[in-house]
């Protein structure tokens, strides 16, 4: 699966411990305006070290170009719109609302869990660890749902 990834997302799945996984089994791209937001503005952050080493160790890719300036989201979209992504990697409710209208795919940090279980990068114990990690971090509807989907009672 190839990815363009936004902050939001970057961020949360840094946090749940799940980024390194995500980026062993996806290749994930971010836009400069997202290094930017997720290393430079907030550089001093635990997050943000982590983030750096993926990015030095070349486990996510740094896309510039014509990309553009900007806001994350709008350089993620122009990202995808230029091609060769399968999906936004978002969690964003505003821009999730955004890429629905223009019918851009996206997934939010529950369903890539559930997507790495299903690839076979997580057993079910470990999804079901993965999606413990990231609660903190999102919405009950998207914990329930991802929750659903682990243990077999909902297709993707």
């Amino acid at each position: 699966m190839k990815a363009v990834m936004d902050s939001d997302c970057l961020i949360k799945l840094t946090k749940a411990g799940l980024k390194e996984r995500v980026c062993g089994k996806w290749s994930i791209s971010i836009p400069l305006a997202v290094r930017r937001e997720t290393v430079e503005v907030a550089a001093m952050l635990p997050d943000a070290v982590r983030i750096r080493e993926n990015i030095a160790a070349e486990r996510i890719a740094v896309v510039s170009g014509s990309t553009g300036a900007g806001k994350g989201e709008d350089s993620v979209l122009r990202l995808y719109e230029a091609g060769g992504y399968d999906t936004v990697a978002t969690d964003d409710a505003r821009f999730i609302r955004r890429l629905r209208g223009l019918g851009v795919p996206y997934a939010v940090p529950a369903v890539i869990v559930v997507r790495l279980m299903l690839e076979g990068a997580l057993s079910g114990e470990e999804a079901r660890q993965s999606l413990a990690a990231l609660r903190p971090h999102i919405s009950a509807e998207e914990h329930a749902s991802a929750q659903l989907m682990i243990s077999g009672g909902m297709e993707l």
